[in-house]
């Protein structure tokens, strides 16, 4: 019906229509109003998600010339911008790049920049009005070791200059800060533009700031709600006051804890640092964002499903909604160029690589930074390398424990505990001085804290039998999956405007301000449910965890996490309130009883956690666990917790009295799990080899039998070869089936096939394909149109028969 017709019919009026046309007014009224209140909020959210970034606008820009390459390839600091979703053809114009200003702490700077090497220019469309110009500018040389640096930038609305600086005599790899106020005319028109003959200028965090709009976030009383996720690299949840720890460690985030949302029994998604922190951060297990978890290395396999896929994470979310992002940490897995990392999309990142003396000097940045930004909403990610090892309080710290652990306690505890345990202290004290500066700057009430860390830490000796090749003792991480390993701090301190709007019900059951959530949760709820408490969850987004803010806002029993799922280095585990099962991958499944013990088997671990909840009877081999671990092993499948690409292979029927088959595969994606029936007897001999066998009796169905291996990594090749009854016999690979009598060497554009390939479960000879499930294989319509040619000629050539 035409919108005009409409109105007309509703509101209409004369004596006859009058009465039932008022119904329909009064029907129609709630829902226009939620209609205008939507519109109004949405409006009022648009107009507050300022400042405008030039790096998000750079997509919509006009470039003076794409950079589609690395153009100081010396400079290995650095990488293309990854979260502008720049065209391959322009990807290198923005740059996520890093200065080292200070080697003595080994001070990594880096800025998400704009890249302007000699006469570039961008121009962007951008709304009239008046602005604050926020940027921090950097330069380098064509070449190593050219001495001098030099330019002129300036900005332009139209044809007028509002801006110029000249760079002249600037020390190369410094970043110097650059604020004016510029009024864009009715043009629309903002160029930047850099005039130099062999110096590279990077503009990093290019902000404008409108000078008489709110800002994102503002709460009633005009105070920005910014948030800090505080990361506590290796702690424990069992030695905070808050969690039950009867000695005052760390006072001040027991204060937090007792005015916060509280998780009672959380745990992270990865036992060591890299796998947990990009799960909490995309609210996605690490290996499913393309990452693994078996090693520190990022490969750049692993890269390229990473980047290729159009994920979100807390720093992308915030940024998009207008707050300023900033990292402030003693981590390189948040920098791409280390080759350990990615790039999240940080405006900011602030890396300080000397253990021991860069907790000081991280909170000192920290407080520098929310007083710089305290009338701006931003995002703050602080993480402290301490209480990780190697464990070397200040002596005031150890003396502080020293007098609130009694002393037959204290020494109970060996002493990397000990000093554990004046690292938590050290580590709250430094939080201390955060919280400080926030409340003598006014900010505090309405700045959203989360605490939480990455992983705990393995002390227990009942539980020493890892595999000790990187630390060489128990105490550490990355190696088991018991709960003093994985089990965390984690609560949020609410904005008060936020917690006073909550229902009168859920206020009630606070006590003293902390609301409580009981039973077992997990960090893969940490982003939804802080961004679903500020209305930031973008529409259907990739987060998966769970949006806890919705039952806390309308009172109702907050969902069950029933089956929490952890990575760890080649292994895994699940934890329900039951029973906690831990598997670890073929060919990873030698531990050692001590560092200097013998070798044990163990590829499977089950704790009944009602009866043993210290995990120190291990059920799998005993016959008590028999049914305990039936249970365990099938909802580990069924959940089906990582997405994995799957060789397939056909084993064709058996066209003979008795056919005794033998294949060997080595899987350059590393072997997984694998989907095979009773009949066939496996062996596997490593990480990346497999065998089995196979005696079967001719088929009178003429059905052959699929075998499905899951891969690790995302790598798609492998070896094979099958023999039956003693003979070799050709082996068809691929979408196309080409047969070859030895196997393939890693040809991964043959061996992939997204579908089942034509003719396969007919097939007289094996057949092997990996359908890419995981990592990818979409074709096209006109690749599929030319596959179906390349097919007919490999036919009359003679590769494939069928």
């Amino acid at each position: 019906m035409h919108d005009g017709n409409l109105k007309r019919k509703n509101f209409s009026y004369s004596s006859e229509t009058s009465f039932p046309n008022w119904f329909h007014m009064r029907a129609i009224l709630p829902f226009a109003l939620s209609i205008c209140f939507c519109l109004f909020s949405c409006l009022n959210k648009s107009e507050r998600r300022f400042p405008v970034d030039l790096v998000l606008e750079l997509r919509n820009a006009k470039a003076k010339m794409a950079i589609t390459e690395d153009l100081l390839p010396y400079h290995w600091k650095k990488n293309p911008g990854r979260q502008s979703r720049l065209p391959l053809s322009r990807k290198w114009e923005n740059t996520q790049i890093t200065f080292n200003t200070d080697k003595e702490i080994f001070l990594n700077h880096s800025l998400d920049s704009l890249f302007f090497p000699p006469g570039q220019e961008y121009e962007f469309k951008i709304l009239k009005g008046q602005y604050e110009f926020s940027s921090l500018i950097g330069l380098l040389g064509g070449t190593e070791f050219q001495s001098q640096v030099s330019g002129r930038f300036k900005i332009y609305s139209g044809e007028t200059v509002l801006k110029e600086w000249d760079l002249s005599g600037s020390i190369k790899e410094r970043w110097n800060p650059k604020k004016d106020i510029l009024e864009i005319g009715e043009s629309g028109s903002l160029r930047l533009v850099w005039e130099s003959v062999d110096s590279y200028l990077f503009v990093g965090e290019p902000l404008l700031y409108p000078k008489n709009e709110g800002f994102s976030g503002n709460s009633e009383s005009g105070k920005p709600k910014s948030v800090i996720l505080i990361v506590i690299d290796s702690a424990r949840k069992d030695f905070f006051g808050s969690y039950g720890y009867p000695y005052s460690v760390t006072p001040v985030m027991d204060k937090i804890a007792m005015e916060s949302v509280f998780f009672e029994n959380p745990f992270a998604n990865g036992n060591w640092t890299k796998p947990s922190m990009m799960s909490f951060f995309h609210s996605e297990y690490s290996s499913n964002l393309g990452l693994g978890n078996s090693w520190f290395s990022t490969k750049p396999y692993q890269r390229k499903v990473y980047y290729g896929k159009n994920r979100d994470n807390l720093a992308k979310t915030f940024r998009e909604a207008g707050y300023f992002t900033q990292t402030i940490m003693n981590n390189v897995f948040f920098l791409d160029y280390t080759t350990v990392g990615l790039d999240l999309g940080f405006h900011n990142s602030f890396q300080v690589g000397m253990d021991i003396v860069d907790t000081e000097v991280l909170t000192n940045q920290a407080i520098q930074f929310v007083a710089e930004y305290k009338e701006k909403p931003y995002f703050l990610h602080f993480n402290l390398n301490t209480p990780h090892a190697s464990y070397s309080p200040p002596p005031e710290d150890m003396a502080v424990v020293r007098s609130v652990v009694p002393t037959d306690v204290f020494y109970r505890y060996e002493s990397p505990v000990q000093r554990y345990l004046g690292e938590m202290h050290y580590t709250d004290r430094e939080i201390g001085r955060l919280v400080e500066a926030l409340k003598k700057q006014g900010t505090y009430d309405e700045t959203m804290i989360i605490v939480t860390g990455d992983h705990g830490e393995l002390f227990s000796p009942h539980h020493d039998y890892s595999y000790h090749f990187i630390m060489q003792t128990r105490f550490g991480h990355g190696e088991t999956h018991y709960d003093e390993e994985i089990n965390v701090p984690y609560f949020i301190k609410l904005p008060k405007s936020v917690l006073g709007g909550l229902e009168s019900e859920k206020a009630e059951k606070a006590s003293g301000g902390q609301i409580r959530i009981p039973g077992q949760s997990s960090l893969l709820s940490l982003a939804p449910t802080i961004l679903g408490f500020l209305d930031l969850l973008p529409k259907e987004s990739t987060y998966k965890g769970v949006d806890y803010s919705s039952c806390i806002r309308i009172t109702s029993d907050c969902p069950k996490e029933n089956f929490i799922y952890t990575e760890g280095r080649m292994s895994e585990s699940v934890r329900t309130e039951n029973y906690k099962y831990i598997r670890r991958y073929p060919g990873f499944t030698t531990v050692r009883r001590t560092s200097a013990g013998e070798p044990h088997t163990m590829a499977e671990e089950l704790y009944d956690l009602k009866k043993d909840p210290e995990e120190k009877n291990n059920l799998s081999p005993l016959a008590e666990g028999e049914n305990l671990l039936q249970i365990a092993r099938a909802d580990f499948r069924r959940e089906n917790f990582l997405k994995r690409n799957h060789l397939r292979i056909l084993i064709p029927p058996c066209s003979e009295s008795l056919c005794r088959d033998f294949l060997s595969l080595n899987v350059q994606g590393s072997i997984y799990d694998w989907e095979v029936s009773n009949s066939v007897q496996m062996n596997s001999g490593s990480a990346k080899t497999i065998s089995l066998q196979k005696e079967s009796t001719v088929s009178v169905a003429n059905q052959g039998e699929e075998l499905v291996f899951k891969t690790v990594n995302p790598e798609l090749g492998a070896n094979f070869s099958f023999s039956r009854n003693g003979k070799t016999i050709p082996v068809r690979f691929g979408r196309y089936g080409l047969e070859y009598q030895r196997s393939m060497n890693h040809l991964e554009d043959l061996i992939v096939s997204e579908r089942q390939p034509q003719g396969f479960s007919t097939s007289p000879f094996p057949w092997v394909y990996n359908d890419g499930a995981f990592s990818g294989t979409r074709e096209s319509e006109v690749q599929r149109e030319m596959g179906k040619e390349v097919k007919k000629i490999l036919e009359t050539w003679g590769y494939i028969h069928e």
